[in-house]
């Protein structure tokens, strides 16, 4: 079963996540979903998850890049997206990078904006789905910008010892979540000066053109109705992990990203432990599918 990506071009977890097909170096079908809200055929899938990006392979829907690169390690398992040594080092860097780094980032990025540079509708939907407030970033931005300063030196700083990758020769997760957020900032015309602050530290141009070489393996594009046929005709994996108390197999729950207003996820609940959540739903365009979170970010609502 081929992975599809459902994901627009100018998402840093979507770059994240091309980054790591283009790391294992696998063929995917690439779904181009709207910025912004509604995103009808992607909550066909999800359930009402409309976070970017969600990875679907077959019946079986993947939110958030934590679930999703545990995913695809499982599909593909080499090479692995946590070599040693650092093994599951990469999950904990990647995790602070995709957390506080990221809001960091944001501001490096986007604060220094001028006035009606990005879609009103965009402003609007980030305000009402995450908060955005576009004149407090602005306020925050110098701080914000320094912080990814910090971490960026943190990163010269590893690579010192001539080290291609921060836990060694080979590329992981760490690695991509770094990349993305520097990628994002990159990729704004406003942010060239904190661009090139964060890449003209010692060894970071580097690592980041071996990161950017990596690709993005071999996508095709096919569209979302063709998705959600893809998963109407396929049935969901076997699920395997235990559910945690106060919960129990089947009950019926909500998943609530923490930090966003999107509306919850509804279904039975198949697992819930350290290793990540998994709600089964039916939906009458994609049939029965397997909706996947990982445990940090999300809340069980009995």
């Amino acid at each position: 079963m081929t992975p599809i990506l459902h994901h627009y071009p100018t998402s840093p977890f979507a770059e994240l996540v091309r980054m790591a097909l283009g790391l294992k170096g696998l063929a995917w079908q690439s779904v181009t979903i709207p910025r912004i809200a509604p995103k009808p055929d992607l909550a066909a899938l999800t359930g009402g998850y409309i976070r970017t990006p969600v990875l679907q392979i077959g019946a079986d829907i993947y939110c958030d890049t934590a679930a999703i690169l545990a995913a695809l390690e499982g599909f593909a398992p080499t090479p692995s997206y946590y070599p040693a040594p650092l093994g599951a080092l990469h999950v904990m860097i990647a995790n602070w990078a995709a957390g506080p780094q990221f809001r960091a980032h944001v501001g490096a990025a986007m604060g220094a904006m001028p006035e009606g540079a990005l879609d009103g509708a965009f402003v609007a939907d980030r305000k009402a789905r995450f908060g955005l407030d576009l004149g407090q970033l602005g306020k925050a931005a110098p701080q914000l910008a320094a912080q990814t300063r910090v971490a960026a030196l943190w990163l010269s700083q590893t690579l010192t010892d001539g080290r291609a990758f921060i836990g060694g020769e080979a590329p992981g997760h760490g690695d991509l979540a770094l990349a993305a957020n520097i990628w994002f900032v990159r990729s704004v015309p406003f942010a060239k000066a904190n661009a090139e602050a964060l890449t003209g530290l010692p060894h970071v141009a580097d690592w980041f053109g071996r990161m950017a070489a990596l690709g993005h393996g071999t996508p095709t594009e096919i569209s979302a109705a063709e998705a959600i046929d893809i998963a109407r005709a396929a049935t969901p994996s076997d699920v395997a992990g235990g559910i945690e108390a106060p919960f129990s197999h089947g009950q019926m729950v909500r998943i609530q990203t923490e930090g966003s207003g999107d509306a919850p996820v509804e279904g039975a609940l198949l697992k819930a432990d350290s290793t990540g959540i998994t709600l089964s739903r039916t939906d009458p365009r994609a049939g029965a599918v397997h909706v996947h979170f990982p445990r940090i970010g999300q809340f069980i609502i009995a």
